[in-house]
């Protein structure tokens, strides 16, 4: 399998969700209320249900059952600028612009918890949230398309949860967490088309005078009848399951002060495509084959603080760390045997701060505000043309209306700016030419959560 085959490959779970609304592809939207915060102090605030996707042991802090469902919608901007060129036979024989608007189609982001007290010790709860995803699309006739296509991967988690209240202050929660995933990547030839076509009226010539071999020449004849919208790649499992643990701890110093630990396990899961077409061996003249590969979501620690600050001011803040430098390597074969690629990689663990407020109005309304800072988790060095992965800010704004006291409805605002970042991409095809594009990438995205919320 060739170089170029190997990063397609990799891309399934290199390429990272909106670049500038999630690190890596971590996703923190499990919640409206949380939006609204900028996601400070989730493991120490019980606002709803959404507990369960945070921190387990929050659940005793409900004295009736709760319901929660609602989403969180993602309008992100990302912009690529700059040149693709081919370069072969020790010169250029294409050039095109890498340019592209609107990497990234809004998509949605449901949510879904339930809580219930069993008795003033414990509680139990479940739900459906979405913490790993991604989706970027590039058109088809992209001229960089060997490095942006379509991609897109989702991780639905499932949860159920319980808490016991080990004391008066002590809270522990326990999970357990079934991540069904499912992905789809598309790579067509861009630009390259444009190469074989300058290039292969001197083919001739150039075996004759030895500049090419044989080999070379008639892995180019087979590379004529593409053109910009030729798939190249396509790999597709939508039936994929993986499976995890979260825990966590509450301890009240007293009614107005608490401070939360949560910690969420890694999870493996296994993709596996029937008809998996790479174009090393559709060069070699073979079809679709049987492979797969292995993706290693990380694990992450979450520790938060809640503090009432007055009758009606609350602070509350959060660190998250999460570890994606368990991502070292990608290792896929096709399961005839033949090695689809090993790579080492160079992710890095990365943190999270944030910090909000939440202020009550009156009995009815409730109003929030946060501000974060999230790292990235891949170095620029190696950033993606699908969707690279910055540094960013959140800005948030939320409120909560209670129509009754057993029904509400949260609403959360916001923005999320990434750093300008400038970075390369280079992919030697089969030792007859490389193709290169450097990129300039900005990156922002807007937010907007609705949950309805009731208790009963």
């Amino acid at each position: 399998m060739t170089k170029f085959n190997k990063m397609l490959l990799a891309m399934t779970t290199l390429l990272v969700a909106s670049g500038a609304n999630a690190a890596a592809f971590q996703l923190a939207e499990v919640s409206t209320s949380g939006l609204g915060r900028a996601y400070a102090g989730e493991a120490a605030i019980a606002d709803n249900a959404a507990v369960v996707a945070t921190n387990p042991a929050l659940m005793s802090l409900f004295k009736t059952n709760q319901f929660s469902v609602g989403g969180v919608y993602v309008d992100s901007k990302i912009h690529m600028s700059g040149p693709v060129t081919v370069n072969a036979l020790g010169r250029t024989v294409a050039v095109g612009s890498a340019a592209h608007n609107s990497v990234v189609p809004g998509s949605l982001i449901p949510n879904m918890y339930f809580v219930a007290p069993i008795n003033d010790k414990f509680a139990i709860g479940g739900g459906m949230n979405v913490n790993f995803g991604l989706k970027s699309e590039y058109e088809s006739d992209y001229n960089a398309g060997v490095f942006g296509g379509k991609t897109d991967l989702s991780a639905i988690n499932l949860n159920l949860s319980g808490s016991y209240r080990v004391s008066q202050g002590l809270t522990a929660g326990v999970g357990l967490n079934a991540v069904y995933a499912k992905a789809e990547i598309e790579r067509r030839a861009g630009i390259l088309s444009d190469a074989v076509k300058n290039v292969a009226p001197l083919v001739p010539a150039l075996v004759r005078a030895g500049r090419i071999s044989p080999n070379a020449a008639a892995s180019l004849a087979k590379l004529q009848g593409v053109n910009k919208e030729t798939v190249l790649t396509h790999l597709q499992d939508k039936n994929a399951w993986g499976f995890g643990w979260n825990a966590g701890l509450v301890y009240e110093f007293n009614e107005n002060n608490r401070v939360g630990l949560a910690y969420h396990s890694k999870v493996d899961i296994d993709f596996e495509d029937d008809n998996a077409v790479s174009a090393g061996r559709t060069i070699r003249g073979q079809g679709p084959a049987a492979g797969g590969l292995t993706l290693h979501l990380p694990d992450y620690l979450e520790l938060s603080g809640f503090h009432q600050i007055t009758d009606n001011l609350a602070l509350h803040y959060s660190y998250k760390f999460t570890h994606w430098s368990r991502f070292k390597e990608l290792h896929a074969t096709f399961d005839d045997g033949e090695l689809a690629f090993h790579k080492d990689e160079k992710y890095r663990s990365n943190s999270r701060y944030a910090l909000g407020a939440t202020y009550n109005v009156n009995d009815k309304l409730t109003l929030r505000a946060g501000i974060a800072y999230d790292e990235a988790a891949a170095p620029t060095e190696h950033a993606s043309a699908s969707i690279p992965d910055t540094d960013r800010m959140w800005y948030s704004v939320g409120a909560t209306y209670k129509f009754t006291p057993n029904l509400s409805i949260d609403a959360g605002f916001a923005h999320l700016r990434g750093k300008k970042i400038h970075f390369t991409e280079s992919q030697p095809i089969r030792g007859l030419a490389t193709i290169t594009a450097n990129y300039t990438s900005k990156a922002s995205a807007n937010l907007y959560g609705l949950n309805l919320n009731y208790s009963f």
